[in-house]
């Protein structure tokens, strides 16, 4: 019906509302003391591995160079880490680790000599891929890529909300974030629907209004395990 219709497509404007919040807010109190919490990009711009990342230039090679500093061990791993890419990155991650001639050595067993690519069929070596795409899943209805590298399996997902910014992906450790509604004297203001508050009764016009409110924000910590590229 259409009202199901609205109502399906106002929820999707509130949680992509939600996203953006949690992405690009910044903390702040205003004049109403409504305060504001931070999002991940002004968190990780001031405190976490900042990088830089231009498609047309940038190279495996200095690529992996970022992850080697993301993902130290002693503090950082790839399993909880997950990299929200804007479109353009996402295609180039793609294309970087499905590029055969980029990525595969055919390396002879024992003597260390390397066959052209093109020699694959014929050759009975052993191939090494430092950098390959093995596979694809579902999270909460989110695709998710992963990619092998020298440095562990990356997650990785498209997030069309960084397409037009100058972000072009952001690496955040899982485990190192929460999601936090405001909760007090017995009220969670999470997501909730308030049904009528302005009906014919109460505002002498002759509709329905419903609203849709949200009180949360991040919480972040262990500034060293989340990165952002620009």
């Amino acid at each position: 019906s259409e009202w199901a219709r609205v109502w399906r497509e106002k929820l999707i404007e509130h949680k992509w509302d939600i996203e953006t919040s949690l992405l690009f807010g910044s903390q702040y109190t205003d004049g109403d003391s409504v305060q504001y919490t931070q999002g991940a990009v002004d968190y990780i711009s001031s405190y976490g591995n900042a990088f830089s990342l231009t498609v047309a230039t940038k190279s495996q090679d200095s690529f992996l160079d970022d992850l080697s500093n993301l993902l130290d061990p002693r503090y950082n791993n790839s399993g909880a880490t997950l990299f929200f890419c804007s479109t353009a990155v996402y295609n180039w991650l793609h294309k970087l680790s499905g590029y055969f001639a980029n990525n595969l050595g055919i390396v002879q067993g024992g003597g260390g000599n390397t066959v052209p690519t093109s020699n694959l069929e014929s050759s009975k070596s052993m191939a090494r891929a430092d950098m390959s795409l093995v596979g694809r899943k579902k999270v909460f209805g989110v695709d998710i890529t992963t990619i092998s590298t020298v440095y562990g399996d990356m997650n990785v997902a498209r997030n069309v909300h960084l397409d037009g910014t100058n972000v072009k992906m952001l690496g955040i450790n899982l485990k190192n974030c929460a999601y936090r509604p405001l909760v007090g004297n017995g009220l969670n203001r999470d997501t909730s629907i308030y049904v009528g508050v302005q009906t014919l009764e109460n505002s002498g016009v002759d509709r329905r209004v419903d609203q849709i409110l949200t009180e949360a924000g991040m919480e972040w910590s262990m500034a060293e395990s989340h990165a952002i590229w620009t």
